[in-house]
């Protein structure tokens, strides 16, 4: 007998690598945290480590379990750890986010839970033939496959080959009442040294290869060329961080260049911010970007990913090619030179999130999800 939508909760887990400062990690909390609790008992498990938003959701009640698989090689026996908690939890859905699909998969086809549901935040700038292979096995046992953008989508279908009829896109949401447009700090720009006369370039994110923050410093200095009263503020960290320190002072950009680290308080500094910058050479659909957006930046973003669906080409922002320094310059340089623009750009940018990207919106279509599967 099929059970009812409504006989009891639903028991969901969501499987992430961890719940660290980061766009996908933040998607997953909103998600849990955003869910009606009178339908789903929903609760997280982390295979590399806790972090930030594991004591966010801990403090709303939402149970956060680390399982640790080993860091040093491929886990063998995790996948039957994984199994004993779901047994353990009464698992009637398995959602796992990007870096945990595979061992997902195999815990799920232990423990006999054949409702799985799979979230791609992203793709590798260069993918490993060996992933292609795991995410192909996993696509012919998961019930439902989710892309965070279309773009993203059509690459799952068209490249890794995952099956057509189980994709769908559900676009990342963002929290319009936290990320909102306030008048800049004049505390955090003292704590950062940030003159408050100062323009603002800013990026957030981690500090790696696929975000090309080493193009958004060269651009930045060659428009510290023309203009002494800008500031490009990097919030985040990474293991680009050496590579982007000596880049600035190859520049003598140093002073000019402000590395914040990882913070806890991103929807203010979201707030110091004029010009948000994404130069990534692969994308999903950015949080960081939407999030930006969401608080007034006027947005400068590379066409990939689902960069080019979130901004329109001289509506919303500015939308140039990968790797292209001197386009991303004249980008810079024409929202710093022309305020009317820049303003006309922020507030569309406002306007788009608000209308098509809510936090709202995205929960509601995940519970659509889980509510089709455990009606199957």
């Amino acid at each position: 007998m099929k059970p009812s939508a409504h006989s009891k909760k639903i028991n969901i887990l969501h499987t992430v690598l961890s719940l660290e400062m980061g766009g996908l990690e933040k998607v997953v909390a909103d998600t849990v945290s955003g869910l009606d609790k009178t339908k789903y008992n929903v609760e997280v498990c982390c295979f590399d480590s806790l972090g930030h938003f594991a004591a966010i959701l801990d403090d709303l009640g939402i149970v956060v379990t680390l399982l640790q698989r080993n860091q040093d090689h491929y886990d063998y026996f995790f996948p039957f750890r994984l199994k004993k908690l779901l047994h353990n939890k009464k698992t009637d859905i398995l959602h796992m986010h990007s870096g945990t699909f595979f061992l997902g998969t195999q815990a799920a086809l232990l423990a006999g839970i054949p409702r799985m549901v799979y979230t791609d935040h992203g793709r590798h700038y260069v993918e490993p033939k060996i992933l292609l292979a795991m995410d192909r096995f996993c696509g012919y046992f998961v019930k439902k496959i989710v892309a965070v953008s279309h773009e993203l989508e059509r690459y799952l279908a068209d490249v890794v080959k995952l099956p057509e009829g189980k994709l769908t896109t559900i676009i990342n949401g963002v929290n319009t009442r936290q990320f909102a447009p306030l008048p800049k700090s004049t505390s955090l720009l003292a704590e950062l040294n940030i003159p408050a006369c100062h323009r603002i370039i800013g990026t957030v994110g981690r500090l790696a290869e696929v975000k090309d923050q080493v193009s958004m410093i060269r651009a930045f200095a060659q428009a510290c060329e023309e203009r002494t009263d800008i500031t490009l503020l990097f919030i985040g960290d990474g293991p680009l961080l050496p590579l982007l320190q000596q880049t600035a002072r190859n520049y003598n950009i140093s002073e000019r260049v402000v590395f914040a680290g990882k913070r806890c308080d991103v929807a203010q500094l979201m707030n110091l911010i004029d010009i948000f910058m994404l130069t990534s050479l692969s994308e999903g659909t950015s949080m960081s970007l939407l999030e930006a957006m969401a608080t007034g930046a006027a947005p400068i973003v590379t066409d990939v990913g689902g960069n080019p669906s979130i901004v329109q080409q001289k509506v919303n922002g500015i939308v140039v090619k990968p790797g292209d320094i001197a386009a991303m310059t004249a980008a810079i340089n024409a929202l710093l030179e022309n305020n009317a623009v820049r303003d006309s750009y922020s507030n569309n940018a406002i306007e788009t999130v608000r209308s098509n990207y809510s936090l709202e919106s995205m929960i509601g279509k995940y519970s659509e999800v889980y509510n089709e599967l455990y009606g199957s």
